[in-house]
C-alpha cells in the first residue's frame, strides 16, 4: 500500500453550517468589501462614522449613490423594501434607533416642510430627490416607508402644488443635478409642464437640464427678453406692449401674455408670479397703461382687434370703461368686438376725428351743442347716447357752463370751485410758483409741464383728460436743469430733484411741504463751496468756524429784492454782497472794496 491516505468527502452538514458565514462575509460582515456597501465590523457593529443622526454619514451617501445607479446593495441585508431582511434591522425604525428624520432625542423634525424640503433640493449625495426615492418609492407614492409624499403635498408630486415659485416653496433654488428626477414628469409635451414649456424641444437623447429645452425652460428662462430690453424708459414705445397689442398668436397678443402672467380673467401674476399691475399704476388691476385712451405712445387704438376677447374681461358693455356703455348694447351672445356695441364703442363711426383735438371741439357752446353734438353725446350721466358724455373727460363741470380750463381745473389748479380739490385741480404749490412771475421769473404751465399744455399742435394735453396720472406728468424746461444733472419729479414722493431754482436739492412735498425763505436757506443753498449754481463760491464759507446760520451775515430784507428774479438763469442776481449786514445780522459794517467787516463776533478780518 502506498504512503498516501485517501481523503474523505466533506460532510453535508459542515457545508451547510458555513453558508451563513459565507453570506455574512460577502454582504454584511466586512467593512472593506468592494463597492462600499458593507459596514459591519468583526464584532457585528457598524463601523465608525457609518451612521450619523438625524441623517448623513457614510451610509446615507452610499445608499443614494447606489440607488441612483440602479443597484441597491442595501437590500441584500435590509430587504427589498428595506424593512429588515436578513439583518432584521429596518431602515424605518425611527423611534427605536433614531435612524431617519428625527433628532438624537427622538423628537420628530422631518414633518417641517422647510426641513425635508431643503434637504430634497440639495445636490444628490446624501441628499437630493433620489435620497427621498429610496424610502418613498421611485414615484414617491409610498415605497418601503409606506408614506406617500402626495398626502401632504395634495398633488401627485414630491413638491407643493403649482405655482411652485414663491418663497419658501420655490423650485428656483433646487440643485440642477436633480433634473433626472424632475424629468420623470416635466418633459416637453407632458401635461405636467407649465404653459411656457419650450416650443422647440431639445434633440432626442439630450440629457435633462433646466434650461436646455428638455424640461420646462429653453436656453432663456423666459420666452422674451428681460430688463430694459423688454421694458423701456417712458415715454418710449414699450417692446412688451407692442407684442401684447399685436394680433394674437403663439408669441403675441394679450392671451399670450396671460399664459404666464395671469389666471382666469386677471393679470395678477399667474405661473410667472410677476403681476402686470405694479408697473401699470395708478390704474388698478389692468394690463395696460393709465393714459391709454388715444393719441400717444400707449394708445389702445393700435391694438389688434383679435384681442377684444381679453379686453372684454373688464370692458364688457362698458363696465370699467372710461366712457359710458354703448346704448343699446349688442344682443346677448355677440362676440366681443371694438365697434359692435359689446365693449366701449358702438357700431357707427364718429362724424369727427378721434381723437377730436380740433378747434371745432373746443369752441362748442350751449347754443351750438344741441345741433352739433347731442345726437351722440350727453353732457353728463345718466345717458342713453352711444358716445361718451362730455364729463367723462371734463370731470369737474360741464364745459358748456365752466369757461376755459375750469371744467377740469383752475389755471393754475387751486382746489376750489367749480373744479374741486380732485384731479386735475390739486392746488399744491401752484399758487406760490405762479406768483414768481411778479417777482421777476415768469412761470407758466409749460415751465414744469413742458409740452403738455393745451395746444392744437399736439395731443398730449388731450390724451391726459381723465387719465388719472396723479399728480400729472411733470417735464421741466431744460433751462431749469441744475448743475448736478437733469431735473426730475418723483410721483411717489411728490418732490422735485436737480432743479436749478432749488439749488439742485430735493424739494419738500408738492402738496404739503413749504419753505420759509427768510430762515431756511439750506433748503436750497449749501453752506460750503459747491458746484451748484447758487452755492457759495467766494471767501471763507468753507471755514469750519463759519458754519453758522446764513442770516448771521446776510439780511433777508435786502436779499428779498432780487432773491427770485431770473431763476431760469445760472447766475445769482444781486450781487450777494449787497445783502450783508443790517438789522438782525451780526455785521455792523461791510466794506465791499476791502472785503472786510466789523462784526460783533471777531475783529476786523478780510473775507
Amino acid at each position: 500500500m502506498s504512503g498516501s491516505r485517501k481523503k474523505r468527502p466533506m460532510r453535508p452538514f459542515i457545508l451547510l453550517s458555513l453558508l451563513p458565514a459565507l453570506w455574512f462575509a460577502a454582504g454584511c460582515s466586512t467593512a472593506n468589501t468592494p463597492g462600499g456597501e458593507s459596514h459591519i465590523d468583526a464584532s457585528g457593529k457598524s463601523v465608525s462614522g457609518w451612521l450619523v443622526v438625524p441623517s448623513g454619514g457614510s451610509h446615507s451617501g452610499t445608499a443614494t449613490r447606489e440607488y441612483s445607479s440602479g443597484s441597491v446593495s442595501c437590500a441584500q441585508c435590509h430587504g427589498a423594501d428595506l424593512s429588515g431582511g436578513i439583518s432584521n434591522v429596518s431602515c424605518f425604525s425611527d423611534t427605536a434607533s433614531g435612524c431617519h428624520h428625527v433628532t438624537g432625542s427622538g423628537a420628530p423634525v422631518w414633518g417641517n416642510p422647510q426641513a425635508h424640503g431643503a434637504a430634497a433640493k440639495k445636490a444628490p449625495g446624501s441628499s437630493g430627490f433620489v435620497s427621498c426615492q429610496i424610502c418613498h418609492g421611485k414615484d414617491f407614492s409610498g415605497g418601503g416607508a409606506k408614506v406617500s409624499c402626495f398626502t401632504c403635498h395634495e398633488v401627485n408630486a414630491p413638491h407643493p402644488a403649482q405655482p411652485w415659485r414663491g418663497s419658501p416653496y420655490t423650485h428656483t433654488n433646487v440643485d440642477n443635478a436633480n433634473v433626472s428626477v424632475c424629468a420623470q414628469c416635466h418633459f416637453p409635451g407632458s401635461p405636467n409642464n407649465p404653459a411656457n414649456q419650450p416650443t422647440t424641444p431639445a434633440p432626442a437623447g439630450t440629457p435633462p437640464g433646466c434650461f436646455n429645452n428638455t424640461l420646462c425652460h429653453g436656453e432663456n428662462p423666459v420666452p422674451h427678453p428681460v430688463g430694459s430690453a423688454w421694458v423701456a424708459a417712458s415715454p418710449a414705445a414699450q417692446p412688451h406692449g407692442v407684442i401684447a397689442k399685436a394680433t394674437p398668436g403663439a408669441t403675441a397678443g394679450y392671451a399670450y401674455c396671460q399664459s404666464c402672467h395671469g389666471t382666469g380673467t386677471n393679470f395678477a401674476g399667474g405661473l410667472s408670479e410677476v403681476s402686470c399691475y405694479p408697473c401699470h399704476v395708478p390704474t388698478a388691476n389692468s394690463p395696460h397703461a393709465s393714459q391709454w385712451q388715444s393719441g400717444n405712445t400707449y394708445a389702445h387704438t393700435s391694438t389688434a382687434a383679435g384681442n377684444a376677447t381679453v379686453c372684454a374681461y373688464c370692458h364688457l358693455n362698458g363696465a370699467n370703461s372710461p366712457i359710458a356703455a354703448p346704448s343699446p348694447p349688442a344682443p346677448p351672445g355677440t362676440a366681443p368686438g371694438c365697434f359692435n356695441s359689446t365693449l366701449c364703442h358702438g357700431a357707427s363711426a364718429a362724424p369727427h376725428p378721434v381723437p377730436y383735438n380740433d378747434n371745432s371741439h373746443y369752441t362748442v357752446t350751449s347754443a351750438t351743442f344741441p345741433g352739433s353734438c347731442s345726437a351722440c353725446h350727453d353732457v353728463s350721466l345718466p345717458s342713453t347716447k352711444v358716445r361718451p358724455v362730455c364729463q367723462a373727460c371734463h370731470v369737474a363741470a360741464s364745459p358748456l357752463a365752466a369757461a376755459n380750463c375750469t371744467s377740469c381745473h383752475a389755471s393754475p389748479p387751486n382746489g376750489g370751485a367749480p373744479a374741486g380739490a380732485v384731479y386735475a385741480n390739486i392746488a399744491g404749490a401752484h399758487a406760490v410758483h405762479i406768483a414768481l412771475t411778479s417777482a421777476g421769473t415768469p412761470i407758466s404751465c409749460d415751465t414744469c409741464h413742458n409740452g403738455l399744455g393745451p395746444s392744437l399742435l399736439n395731443t398730449n394735453h388731450y390724451d391726459r383728460a381723465k387719465s388719472r396720472v396723479l399728480p400729472g406728468d411733470v417735464a421741466f424746461l431744460p433751462t431749469y436743469n441744475a448743475n448736478s444733472g437733469a431735473s426730475s419729479f418723483s410721483s411717489a414722493g411728490l418732490s422735485c430733484s436737480n432743479v436749478s431754482c432749488h439749488g439742485g436739492k430735493a424739494t419738500p412735498d408738492w402738496q404739503t411741504g413749504a419753505i420759509n425763505v427768510s430762515t431756511q436757506c439750506t433748503s436750497c443753498h449749501t453752506t460750503v463751496t459747491t458746484s451748484q449754481f447758487n452755492g457759495p463760491t467766494s471767501g471763507n464759507h468753507n471755514r469750519s468756524d463759519h458754519q453758522v446760520p446764513c442770516t448771521i451775515c446776510h439780511n433777508p430784507t435786502t436779499l428779498a429784492v432780487n432773491h427770485f428774479t431770473n431763476l431760469g438763469t445760472p447766475a445769482l442776481e444781486g450781487p450777494a454782497s449787497a445783502t450783508i449786514g443790517g438789522s438782525g445780522t451780526a455785521i455792523t459794517s461791510w466794506n465791499p472794496t476791502t472785503k472786510s467787516c466789523t462784526p460783533a463776533c471777531h475783529d476786523r478780518e478780510t473775507w
